[in-house]
């Protein structure tokens, strides 16, 4: 009975060390300070130039769509640079002179200079 067992579980000891590495990775990157996919809800905006903004407040992530379709997110912005976004009466003025050129961004979607339909 003893060899039967073990054959039996076999796949299941298999899965748990993949489950384990897995988990093993996600702590780990964790500590590294690498971050899952960032929580930034987009709410509409009034602008000729932005969509939505969104704003990940534990991970410092700014979440810009933009009237032509792309989506970017910006690193290591404060919350208070995102409330003046917020409350900035041009949006799009604010973004470029504050945001734009200042942060690490990436693109997340969207094509350039491609619009919505």
């Amino acid at each position: 009975m003893r060899g039967i067992i073990p054959r039996m579980f076999a796949g299941a000891e298999y899965s748990l060390r993949v489950s384990r590495r897995a988990f093993l990775f996600v702590v780990m990157a964790a500590a590294a300070g690498v971050a899952a996919e960032p929580e930034a809800r987009r709410v509409p905006v009034k602008s000729s130039n932005l969509a939505s903004i969104g704003y990940d407040a534990r991970g410092r992530v700014l979440e810009v769509e933009f009237l032509h379709g792309g989506v970017y997110r910006y690193f290591d912005v404060p919350r208070e640079i995102f409330a003046a976004l917020m409350a900035a009466e041009s949006k799009g003025r604010y973004f470029g002179a504050n945001i734009r050129s200042r942060f690490r961004f990436e693109k997340v979607t969207g094509e350039p200079g491609g619009r919505r339909e």
